[in-house]
């Protein structure tokens, strides 16, 4: 056994004692193990927290954690909604008479399920992958629509979820519009300042990845900003929105568009935690009517953004 694979052990059985993730203290019991897996921040609330080792669990593959391990590990750590005020005797009794198992056996196959749930972690986490390790206390984006080039300038604070955290990925997309063309975009990223660029992408004809170097590798819990612009320079048409989906924990997001003054759009609307399918738009306003100020300018706020969903400012162009 591995010391990480020790630690997760450790930290499950203590994490999973009394009322498990619905505990009034839950961020403050949170184990840096537990917290390198599910990218859980410092400074997450108790709901963020069980919202992100859920997710974590989730993204986990059956061939891994099967259907009956699986649900021993949410029963047991309180994650079904029903058991949130439920002890852990509670929740055994109720697995035990569920699977019709002794209390003995019950208790038993609890600590086999976190045992093989340790075990897929360590197979599953690369200590070393840019991807993980790290979560966004603070996203603010400008979008530059009063250009000859649509600019989108992002600043972004993030927090190191393990240690020696060096490198990290910034990805941008620019999604094609219903009436123009499939060809490749053509974009160019431009670090402000925070971190350089050391390799860059292209995934498919409108999506980019690139691998940031921080200018000193970060500690758990260790803040960082940086900022990054991406310029659209083909001259093809863009669509009518800007959406930013999370793939790690964002704690807050905040997008600002600048229209060009002689070009205002008919309509502005704000988008909150939309599914990415409902994009494009087609026009259609979907959430709450925003209205430009004298600058051309409209902003928007979320807060406790959630992994899977679109979150941002959307128009009609005239």
């Amino acid at each position: 056994m591995t010391r990480f694979e020790a630690e997760l052990t450790r930290e499950f059985m203590a994490l999973r004692r009394g009322r498990g993730l619905h505990r009034p203290n839950v961020h403050t019991v949170i184990g840096p193990a537990i917290a390198r897996w599910a990218d859980v921040p410092p400074d997450c609330s108790n709901a963020d927290v069980r919202r992100l080792v859920n997710a974590a669990v989730a993204q986990i593959p059956d061939m891994d954690l099967p259907e009956e391990e699986r649900r021993v590990v949410l029963v047991a750590l309180a994650l079904d909604r029903e058991l949130r005020s439920a002890t852990l005797s509670t929740r055994t009794e109720l697995l035990g008479t569920e699977f019709r198992w002794s209390e003995r056996t019950t208790r038993r196959r609890i600590d086999d399920a976190f045992a093989k749930l340790a075990q897929v972690i360590v197979k599953r986490v690369d200590p070393s992958d840019p991807e993980r390790g790290w979560a966004v206390r603070r996203l603010r984006v400008l979008v530059r629509l009063d250009r000859e080039a649509p600019e989108v300038i992002e600043e972004r604070t993030i927090v190191a979820t393990r240690d020696d955290l060096s490198q990290i990925v910034a990805r941008f997309s620019v999604p094609r519009r219903p009436d123009s063309a499939d060809l490749d975009r053509e974009v160019h990223a431009d670090v402000q300042h925070g971190a350089r660029i050391v390799a860059e992408d292209r995934q498919g004809a409108n999506h980019f990845r690139y691998l940031l170097e921080l200018p000193r590798p970060l500690a758990r819990n260790e803040s960082h900003t940086y900022s990054i612009v991406f310029q659209v320079r083909d001259g093809q048409p863009i669509s009518d929105h800007y959406v930013f989906n999370p793939l790690v924990s964002c704690a807050m997001f905040e997008a600002r568009v600048r229209f060009d003054a002689g070009r205002r759009p008919l309509v502005v609307w704000r988008t909150d935690r939309a599914s990415p399918r409902t994009l494009p738009h087609h026009g259609v306003p979907d959430g709450p009517l925003l209205t430009l100020d004298r600058a051309a300018e409209v902003v928007a706020r979320f807060d406790g953004l959630e992994q899977g969903f679109s979150y941002g400012i959307c128009w009609r162009s005239a």
